[in-house]
């Protein structure tokens, strides 16, 4: 089924049972009796994976009301850092917790700015951050400039540059909330950004919930950067059996 039937569906679905905080299989079947269940099923599940529905139990559906609502609202630091930047023409984007903060449970008083900007503008990038009293380093130095900067008990606002080529899945200078994600992913697996795992997991559970994360689009952003296998499994993980869980970790154990 092409997109824009699933979307005329949607509409029409929408037109018909707004009204209901709740609905069923059957209400839907109302609407489209000349459609198969196996369709029907299939469009429902379909409907859920974009986020336009959401599953409050089995067999049980209602409208997502926060579908499209990102309304974000970044930092100060992280405004200040983008109004500078658009003076120059470069091409950046804002991305990690200034994209994700609506849906933590304790944002941090600081933390580090996870800013994208273009290759060839490293240098004016970091050169123009600097005299605007950001203190700025590349990802490999994360873990350790982090902390000589706490213990130094210092006031300037980090921020983590990464150099890209691409700015398909950002716009206005912020990115997506499945690129955050990502991003805020490989800085604290691979580079060490002071988030707790934890904290991480609660953030897409809200996401999740929310119905504002694309699955697919997740992982196609997580290929980008080499951590689709990561991601996959994230993304999958309620449909892996406690069989398959065991399978690969005896699997890892025989290493």
């Amino acid at each position: 089924m092409k997109t824009s039937s699933i979307m005329e569906k949607f509409q029409k679905i929408q037109s018909s049972l707004s009204e209901q905080q709740t609905f069923v299989m059957a209400d839907v079947r109302d609407i489209f009796p000349e459609l198969s269940n196996a369709t029907l099923y299939w469009l429902v599940s379909e409907l859920v994976n974009l986020g336009y529905f959401k599953r409050i139990r089995r067999g049980i559906f209602a409208f997502n009301e926060w579908m499209g609502k990102k309304n974000i609202s970044i930092s100060g630091e992280a405004k200040r850092l983008s109004d500078a930047l658009e003076e120059t023409g470069f091409y950046f984007y804002v991305s990690g917790l200034d994209i994700l903060a609506k849906y933590m449970h304790h944002v941090p008083e600081q933390y580090p700015i996870i800013l994208f900007a273009e290759k060839t503008a490293k240098g004016e990038v970091k050169s123009l951050l600097t005299k605007n009293k950001f203190l700025v380093f590349e990802p490999t130095e994360l873990k350790k400039r982090y902390e000589d900067v706490l213990y130094a008990g210092r006031e300037e606002t980090q921020v983590v540059l990464y150099l890209t080529d691409s700015f398909e899945f950002s716009e206005d200078g912020l990115a997506t909330l499945e690129k955050a994600f990502v991003d805020t992913y490989y800085s604290v697996t691979r580079n060490g950004y002071p988030l707790a795992l934890q904290e991480l997991v609660r953030i897409y559970e809200n996401l999740q919930r929310t119905g504002n994360i694309d699955r697919r689009k997740t992982v196609t952003i997580a290929s980008r950067r080499s951590i689709q296998y990561d991601i996959r499994y994230i993304v999958e993980s309620r449909y892996i059996t406690d069989e398959a869980r065991k399978f690969v970790d005896i699997m890892r154990e025989g290493r």
